[in-house]
C-alpha cells in the first residue's frame, strides 16, 4: 500500500508526515498508516494495533493550486495546418475522429472544386471574417443580470469564430454536414451567412451594453 500510494505523490513525504501525524510517526516511523483504535494507541504504545492506510490527500499535501497547462495546437496529417485540426476537435461528436477528418476534408475538397482556388485561404478568409473583436459575458450584480462587453483574444476569437460557423452549417437545410459545412465555409469568406450575422448581432449587443465596461 505504501508504495501505490507514493506514487501519486511527487516529492517524498517524510516531512510532510512527520508534520501532519507527528506522534504516531514516532509510534511506528516506517508505516504510511495511522492506528484505527487511537485511545488504545495512546494508553499502550507497545501493543499491537491495527493500522489503516492514509488518505492520498494527507499523503500528498497538496491543495487544489496551480494551473493546468494548455495542449498546444497540433497540425493535421494532411495539410499540415492547425487550423484544419481545430475543426477537426471541435466538429468531433462521440470520439469519431476518423468521420470528422472526413467531414472536415471532403468540404474543403468541395470548396476546392467550387473555387478554383486554395481551399485554406478560403478556410482562413472565412475564419478571420468571422471572429469577433469583442463579446458579451453576463455577470451578476445587485440581483440583477448583465450582458458585460469583454475583450476576445486571439485565441479564443478563433474558437468562437470556428463554434458560430460548425452552429450555422448544423442549421441549414440539408442531411450532408459536407455540403453545409462547404457551404457556410464560402458564404462567410463572401461576406454572408450566419455565422457573420452572428458576429454582427454579438457586435451591436457590446455596443448597447458598453455602459456595464467596469463590471468586467
Amino acid at each position: 500500500m505504501a508504495s501505490t500510494a507514493m506514487s501519486f505523490c511527487s516529492p517524498p513525504l517524510t516531512s510532510s508526515r512527520a508534520s501532519v501525524l507527528p506522534y504516531f510517526q514516532q509510534l511506528n516511523p516506517n508505516r504510511l498508516s495511522f492506528p484505527i483504535n487511537l485511545n488504545t494507541a495512546k494508553r499502550a504504545p507497545n501493543h499491537t494495533v491495527q493500522y489503516a492506510p492514509l488518505p492520498l490527500k494527507v499523503l500528498c499535501g497538496r491543495g487544489k493550486k496551480g494551473k493546468t497547462a494548455k495542449t498546444p495546437t497540433t497540425s493535421d496529417p494532411v495539410y499540415r495546418n492547425r487550423l484544419v485540426n481545430m475543426f477537426v476537435n471541435r466538429i468531433l461528436k462521440k470520439g469519431k475522429k476518423s468521420l470528422a477528418y472526413h467531414i472536415i476534408y471532403q468540404a474543403l475538397k468541395k470548396i476546392q472544386q467550387k473555387t478554383e482556388s486554395n481551399p485554406l485561404a478560403v478556410l482562413r478568409e472565412a475564419v478571420n471574417g468571422v471572429t469577433p473583436d469583442v463579446a458579451v459575458k453576463a455577470r451578476r450584480v445587485g440581483g440583477s443580470t448583465h450582458q458585460v462587453p469583454i475583450e476576445v483574444g486571439t485565441f479564443q476569437g478563433k474558437a468562437l469564430a470556428i463554434r458560430w460557423l460548425l452552429e450555422a452549417s448544423r442549421k441549414r437545410q440539408g442531411r450532408s454536414m459536407v455540403l453545409k459545412l462547404s457551404s457556410e465555409v464560402m458564404d462567410a469568406a463572401k461576406g454572408n451567412g450566419e455565422a457573420i450575422k452572428k458576429r454582427e448581432t454579438t457586435h451591436k449587443m457590446a455596443e448597447a451594453n458598453r455602459a456595464f465596461v467596469h463590471f468586467r
